[in-house]
């Protein structure tokens, strides 16, 4: 039996790592991108590998937590403006596939 992807099954989660490059792979019509669990201590660059099974529409959401004004910067597979944090805080933003890339859609927003 294959993997039950949403909306039949869970949203994927994604981790990150607390700085430096990260290599993701998005598989799931819906998937999380936990940039809170591992706060940043340094700058990250996000770069998705995009599985064969995606289909438009789909929905990615990024959340980044820092320790101070640490950036994340979106590189491969995914197009938005560079995320600068603030300290304690979390940056979220809603991605939405268009058949090549997960492009921003709307304005990142902080929340805690």
């Amino acid at each position: 039996m294959g993997v039950i992807r949403y909306p039949f099954g869970v949203p994927e989660t994604l981790a990150l790592t607390a700085t430096g490059a990260q290599a993701l792979t998005v598989n799931n019509q819906f998937t999380i991108i936990d940039g809170v669990t591992v706060q940043a201590t340094g700058n990250r660059t996000i770069n998705l590998t995009l599985g064969e099974n995606l289909q438009v529409g789909a929905l990615l959401l990024s959340q980044n937590k820092t320790a101070a004004t640490e950036t994340t910067t979106y590189g491969t597979g995914i197009t938005s403006a560079v995320t600068t944090g603030v300290a304690g805080k979390t940056i979220t933003q809603l991605f939405v596939y268009n058949g090549t890339e997960f492009v921003a859609a709307g304005a990142q927003q902080q929340i805690d």
